[in-house]
């Protein structure tokens, strides 16, 4: 039986983060959108949407969060325990970390993600 992905390793130019359960990548690529009239959907418009990746890390004595606040134009790797890697190139922190309860919420964002 095929292994479905169940965890995901993500790094910043090659360090690993230890992300929590729920990180979420988005390969972004071109947004479609329906331009409709009263006549019905006449079509649609297109627009570039940036890669983005979403997760949460424990705040640990390790965790330098300034570090993380200040990568830009990296490379972020996000791997599935299936084998599967999709790289962010040309990323960024998106927003500044967040702490609730002793995790951070991290945002990144790339200008393009690719598979393989």
């Amino acid at each position: 039986m095929a292994q479905v992905t169940g965890r995901v390793f993500i790094a910043l130019n090659g360090q690993r983060i230890r992300s929590k359960e729920g990180a979420t990548l988005d390969v972004g690529g071109v947004d479609r959108e329906a331009a409709v009239s009263d006549a019905g959907v006449d079509g649609y418009s297109e627009k570039v949407v940036q890669a983005k990746v979403e997760c949460k890390i424990n705040d640990t004595a390790d965790i330098r969060i300034d570090d993380i606040r200040k990568f830009k134009d990296g490379t972020l790797t996000f791997q599935t325990d299936t084998g599967k890697v999709y790289t962010c190139i040309n990323a960024w922190c998106a927003n500044p970390p967040k702490m609730t309860k002793g995790e951070w919420d991290l945002s990144f964002e790339a200008a393009e993600c690719l598979e393989g």
